[in-house]
């Protein structure tokens, strides 16, 4: 285990090189073929770009524009400030890329995604949606989906009765989303079970200890925790240990982290539902460039679809789940090593 955290924490150096401040380096084209791309630039913004969670997404969209053979550029703030966020993309378009990927964390850039629309940059989002904007394409996770798992998950480990808590990112509509999905979906399937009131962690790992010591303070009998961010589960499971309980509160939470993998292994957390990070930032890139390159049209031509606001691309991309449990945490740990080790190299 201390190999793969030791080689996964190796992987997240090499990504966190890409960045200097704000915005991370270009990547070096590269071109085989007899096209040559190599003036086109393809941006990708977040707002948390030193967060662990989304070094694959950030990686592999450097890596797929290796591979097509055009410039990459990523940009943001390293830790969710929304400001630097927003002046980040305006920055973004303003360089008049090819095409944008940006992460739909809140409805304050919705504006900013609609003005690059309009200024002909394709747009695509990725990891969180914000339908209500112009964007072509939202590609990543089925947000309420993930509420129906940690609930299909929670309810049999707590024998579909008791109470149960929730912590997340409260300001960011996709965990929100996942949060009221959940409980919903408890009530469908485990009416006796009384699902509590929702507690931010503000996406930050020491708010979600802070907020599941207060969950569990206020109620001794509480039977399980369910985190929805990438943060919560480092602070729920280290709260659930230091009081004593952990495996008797259960634990189950969203992505797939070095700590996660951890509370699997000495049974502090029993369900870990994983994102496939790794394919986000390709598909993204993908997405953008067939839109520009595709030599097929819906009307008379390409121009004539964009003017028209049609792009041969899907609404969206539903990337899916990774289930992890204690029981399966070994043969996923064994496959992982293969694959960091390979991008590691």
């Amino acid at each position: 285990m201390k190999k793969f955290i030791s080689i996964l924490l190796s992987f997240l150096a090499i990504s966190m090189m890409l960045f200097v401040g704000c915005v991370a380096e270009e990547s070096v084209a590269v071109d085989d073929s007899s096209e040559d791309y190599s003036d086109e630039l393809y941006i990708m913004a977040t707002a948390y770009a030193a967060h662990p969670v989304l070094a694959p997404d950030l990686y592999f969209f450097q890596e797929k524009g290796r591979e097509l053979g055009v410039q990459t550029l990523v940009v943001g703030p390293p830790d969710g400030n929304m400001e630097l966020y927003v002046e980040a993309i305006e920055i973004a378009i303003a360089q008049n890329p090819d095409g944008l990927a940006i992460n739909g964390l809140d409805i304050s850039i919705v504006d900013l995604i609609d003005k690059a629309m309009a200024q002909g940059i394709p747009v695509v989002l990725w990891d969180a949606d914000l339908p209500q904007s112009d964007r072509i394409t939202f590609i990543g996770t089925d947000w309420p989906m993930l509420g129906v798992r940690l609930a299909e998950a929670m309810a049999p480990l707590i024998n579909y009765e008791g109470k149960v808590g929730r912590i997340g990112n409260i300001s960011q509509p996709h965990i929100t989303a996942a949060m009221d999905m959940f409980k919903i979906h408890m009530a469908e399937i485990a009416p006796n079970v009384e699902v509590l009131d929702v507690l931010d962690d503000n996406g930050q790992i020491e708010m979600a200890e802070t907020s599941a010591n207060a969950l569990i303070q206020m109620h001794p009998d509480i039977a399980g925790i369910a985190g929805f961010d990438g943060s919560s589960g480092s602070g729920i499971c280290p709260a659930v240990k230091n009081v004593g309980k952990g495996g008797v509160i259960k634990v189950v939470i969203n992505d797939l982290t070095p700590s996660h993998i951890e509370f699997l292994k000495d049974g502090t957390a029993q369900y870990v539902s994983g994102q496939k990070r790794n394919i986000f930032g390709p598909l993204a890139l993908d997405t953008l460039f067939n839109i520009n390159h595709q030599d097929y049209a819906f009307t008379a031509s390409i121009e004539n679809d964009a003017t028209l606001g049609i792009y041969q691309a899907p609404d969206k991309i539903d990337t899916g789940f990774i289930d992890v449990t204690p029981e399966s945490v070994d043969a996923f740990v064994e496959a992982m090593e293969t694959v960091i080790e390979a991008v590691s190299k």
